[in-house]
């Protein structure tokens, strides 16, 4: 047997009931999130709708920073695959500023995700890489990163995990979607505290828990997606 005949061997094993077990960051704790092959399926699929506004398609690389602990970064690389891009990786150290050099100088990205706030401080000490980030299309940052970005001339839009929830920016407008077919999500009155609710299709069950993630609640995008969209920074 040659390695392709192990690879469909394995993929006709009957799958376990959970594609993965990932983590939800609320106000009180980080608790374990299982989450099942439909709740991956919906998250790549609506993830999916999103990055093809940013014109992600086939041949485009997408450099990601991430650790490789959560779940959501996963979510957006299934979707960028699923649209026929490709993924580079480097995680979210500020000593990866080489490694962000050499990808935007010889394989320069498409889209950027997930850039770290250890990693935008040492990036907007360089005028070499600030000048390279700003010729990215396209940055999502996590919300302290994109403030940190905006002080040196680099657009970035915030993107984050809001509990079990992903809050991912579309191309158009100027929040973050969240998916509502599986989440929905409320800002307690008179704070930035955010609150979200898994529907009842999710492995994970969650009612009213307050994210460690804050945030505001906008009215809507431009873009007309449904589901709430969130204001992160």
């Amino acid at each position: 047997m040659n390695l392709l005949g192990t690879l469909e061997a394995n993929l006709a094993l009957p799958r376990g009931p959970l594609a993965c077990i990932g983590w939800a960051d609320l106000a009180a704790d980080r608790v374990p999130m299982p989450v099942s092959w439909a709740d991956a399926e919906a998250d790549t699929a609506w993830a999916a709708g999103i990055l093809a506004s940013y014109g992600i398609g086939r041949g485009d690389h997408c450099l990601f920073v991430t650790a490789g602990r959560d779940y959501w970064p996963r979510q957006v690389e299934t979707a960028v695959t699923a649209l026929g891009g490709f993924i580079g990786n480097i995680s979210p150290a500020s000593y990866e500023d080489r490694r962000l050099s050499v990808y935007l100088r010889f394989l320069p990205p498409k889209l950027i995700v997930g850039l770290s706030e250890e990693l935008a401080q040492k990036v907007v000490s360089s005028d070499e890489l600030v000048t390279l980030l700003r010729d990215v299309p396209h940055i999502l940052a996590v919300p302290a990163a994109a403030a940190i970005l905006a002080g040196r001339g680099i657009a970035a839009q915030a993107v984050a995990a809001v509990g079990p929830a992903l809050a991912l920016p579309c191309a158009e407008g100027e929040g973050a979607h969240v998916d509502g077919s599986q989440f929905s999500v409320a800002q307690r009155p008179g704070s930035r505290a955010l609150t979200v609710t898994t529907t009842a299709n999710r492995e994970f069950q969650l009612t009213d828990g307050e994210a460690a993630t804050q945030g505001s609640v906008l009215t809507g995008c431009g873009c007309g997606r449904p589901g709430p969209v969130l204001r992160l920074r």
